[in-house]
């Protein structure tokens, strides 16, 4: 029986291949031209077809990578497949394409007639050594003309915030941002290794203290056609977050199998932030220190063996009250939707 409900997924995201047209040294997924892999176009239809019959709730499908719009017509084809069966669409890109103003417009054109709903383009320091902001900025305006909102996310530069102020004071960018049809934000940078060089980012706790709603929120198909429990930046450096592989009739029960898990139920409840620093007490600080991002709070409590120590020990003393906070919260949420369908 389809899952629907407050435990139901809303958004399928399709990372269509970890190949891009950059290679940014501190990308999450060591995306680069020589990646070699990605989805086809019938198996990325096959599962946004299981997944719009397995949950009900799914109103959004999102496509990223690397780079999706490497993948070119079979990208266009899947994103008017999602728009046939009702689905709301977004594409996550790096905006490579917008080279000139005449390139940007045929792509986001292309984009417009298969039906896409929104455009985000992502960027920051390392991106610009690849994709410049003028092709950045051509992609956005191009994407805007042809009706589609386009949401520009700058990774948090520290004290130089450069990068941003081009974009934000590009007199092109000027009557879209007034008209809100195109909008730009900052988010926190985080490092991947060693070698990486500090950013000064102002920190807030209060989100870092959140709890993650991609968790039991979302599901993700990945460049090999795994189910993954959510997109984050440090996905592929957690195995508990892969679900399975999918054989095209066993995505529903791959979801499922995630309400079994404690842990991931805690992390939707109260986010990786806050359950280290309710584990480990007094010694929370010396793991948390310079931690900017919800994902790499969630990758040091799955790799940490100190925390995957106690988190052993102690979890047993949190089920009962994190466990009636999701029911409850989930309760809620179920209430809320019936009353905006019956309004």
């Amino acid at each position: 029986m389809p899952i629907s409900g407050a435990f139901s997924p809303h958004t399928l995201t399709i990372l269509c291949t970890y190949q891009c047209t950059a290679a940014c040294k501190q990308c999450c997924f060591e995306s680069s031209p020589s990646v070699k892999g990605r989805l086809s176009r019938e198996t990325i239809i096959a599962r946004i077809a299981e997944a719009k019959r397995s949950f009900l709730n799914l109103s959004v499908v999102v496509f990223s990578g690397g780079e999706a719009l490497m993948l070119k017509d079979a990208l266009f084809d899947s994103i008017a497949y999602s728009t046939s069966e009702g689905l709301m669409t977004r594409v996550v890109s790096n905006g490579y394409w917008g080279k000139t103003p005449k390139a940007a417009k045929s792509t986001a054109n292309k984009l417009k007639e298969a039906g896409l709903c929104e455009l985000n383009i992502s960027t920051g320091k390392d991106h610009q050594e690849w994709v410049p902001a003028s092709s950045v900025i051509n992609a956005a305006t191009a994407a805007a003309d042809a009706g589609i909102f386009c949401l520009i996310t700058v990774e948090n530069e520290g004290e130089n915030q450069d990068l941003i102020n081009e974009i934000l004071k590009s007199p092109l960018m000027a009557p879209y941002i007034e008209s809100r049809t195109i909008s730009v934000q900052s988010n926190s940078w985080m490092p991947f290794h060693d070698d990486a060089e500090e950013r000064q980012q102002a920190i807030d706790i209060s989100e870092l203290r959140k709890g993650c709603d991609q968790i039991f929120g979302t599901i993700v198909v990945t460049p090999h056609d795994n189910l993954s429990a959510c997109c984050g930046l440090t996905l592929e450096h957690i195995p508990e977050m892969r679900l399975g592989k999918n054989d095209g009739q066993n995505m529903e029960s791959l979801y499922a199998s995630q309400f079994d898990d404690f842990l991931k139920a805690w992390i939707h409840v109260d986010g990786p932030y806050s359950i280290i620093e309710r584990v480990m007490g007094e010694d929370k600080a010396q793991h948390l220190e310079g931690v900017v991002h919800i994902c790499e709070a969630c990758s040091i409590m799955h790799k940490n063996r100190e925390i995957r120590d106690a988190l052993r020990a102690r979890y047993h003393e949190f089920v009962p009250e994190v466990m009636t906070r999701l029911q409850v919260a989930m309760a809620l949420r179920e209430r809320s939707r019936h009353c905006v369908a019956a309004s």
